[in-house]
């Protein structure tokens, strides 16, 4: 699964997102043209912002891909269910191998759920995270 993927299951199921009373944000490693294009090109419905730096990865305490990480089955199999979902991989930012998470943060600053990548297209079911929104 690509973040394009990701980005439509979320733009699919936003409206459940905003229903449950939360929002959605999505921190990209491109640059603005890279957002942009991805914004355009997915629909996207919630804000995007830059992480050019790596700052907010490091915060979060995101992992990056190694050259191990890269040759594993599970990595090669989410890519090709990627492909034969129809996507590409487009230009990739300054960091092409960093990976994301899924944090949904309540009120008070809760930490109410948390899903770090292992690897490439190892993203968060989105059903787990309404779950988590209550």
């Amino acid at each position: 699964m690509t973040c394009r993927q990701r980005a439509g299951q979320v733009g699919d199921r936003y409206e459940e997102i905003l229903e449950a009373g939360a929002g959605v944000t999505a921190i990209g490693t491109g640059g603005k043209r890279y957002a942009k294009a991805f914004i355009e090109d997915e629909q996207v419905p919630f804000p995007v912002l830059l992480d050019e730096d790596g700052a907010a990865a490091d915060i979060v305490g995101t992992r990056s891909l190694g050259v191990r990480s890269l040759l594993k089955p599970t990595a090669y199999m989410a890519g090709l269910r990627s492909v034969a979902g129809g996507h590409r991989q487009h230009k990739t930012g300054r960091r092409p191998t960093q990976l994301g998470a899924t944090l949904v943060i309540g009120p008070g600053d809760e930490l109410l759920y948390e899903d770090y990548e292992d690897f490439a297209g190892d993203h968060a079911d989105i059903d787990e995270v309404l779950t988590a929104l209550g």
